[in-house]
């Protein structure tokens, strides 16, 4: 069972995951230092807590883009309101996450 930090990491970042957030941002917010974090994710999650925050984004991405047709949005403006900004990275690490690119998610 993970520390109430990380769990309250966690929320943070579900509830806010449409928001710029740095390491500095969980340390403040979960009032431990940015050192626990980092191992309380490693240890509990397998995982870094940026990490967990790229996940969440891809995962409200993926469900934004099945949401919409191709005329309601572009797979940029979604990427981009979720704070996935490098789109080379972002459609690359959407393959190997969800098996299509993310334009075809949109296409469905």
């Amino acid at each position: 069972i993970a520390p109430a930090f990380v769990r309250r990491i966690e929320r943070y970042i579900d509830e806010h995951a449409d928001e710029p957030i740095t390491i500095v941002d969980l340390a403040e917010h979960a009032g431990v230092s940015s050192r626990s974090i980092f191992n309380g994710f490693r240890r509990f999650r397998n995982t870094s807590p940026m990490l967990y925050l790229k996940e969440v984004r891809m995962r409200r991405v993926n469900e934004e883009l099945k949401r919409l047709s191709l005329n309601e949005s572009t797979v940029t403006a979604v990427a981009y309101k979720w704070g996935l900004s490098h789109l080379g990275h972002f459609t690359t690490d959407y393959k190997r996450r969800f098996g299509e690119s993310p334009s075809q998610t949109l296409a469905r």
